[in-house]
């Protein structure tokens, strides 16, 4: 009895850890899905021709002139593509429905581990009751 406490404890920790990772991978997706969103913002309201504030950094932009309605898109490591600024609005659209997708496969997962854990701390808390309860006859 002692041994499967052990183990139901153990696996408890491992579920209670999976869930920490995946509510951290979630808060990944949802920030990079508002900086994605930043970037459309952004790009829909730059136009040719006209000055801008280009950010560089922390608190840190750069006065610049857009000369057309091109931008630089990465495709791999190290590896760019110009395309217009309504492609680049697309792909970066496409990219929010599939952080989407991946956030609402996150929330699943995160709630089955929940009702899992919600399950095996009940399942520990009736053992424990019934080991204390033959400690105590046993006394």
């Amino acid at each position: 009895m002692a041994e499967d406490l052990r183990q139901k404890a153990m696996a408890l920790e491992i579920y209670n850890q999976q869930l920490q990772m995946i509510q951290s991978e979630i808060t990944s997706i949802r920030a990079l899905k508002s900086e994605i969103m930043n970037s459309i913002k952004t790009i829909e309201n730059i136009k040719a021709d006209e000055e801008t504030l280009i950010p560089v950094g922390p608190g840190v932009f750069l006065k610049a002139k857009i000369v057309d309605d091109k931008a630089l898109i990465g495709v791999k490591s190290d590896i760019y593509v110009e395309k217009s600024f309504n492609e680049v609005i697309e792909d970066l659209k496409k990219s929010v429905e599939d952080l989407d997708k991946a956030e609402k496969e996150g929330m699943k997962k995160a709630e089955e581990l929940a009702k899992a854990i919600t399950a095996l701390r009940k399942e520990l808390q009736t053992e424990i009751q019934k080991a204390q309860q033959a400690q105590d006859k046993k006394q």
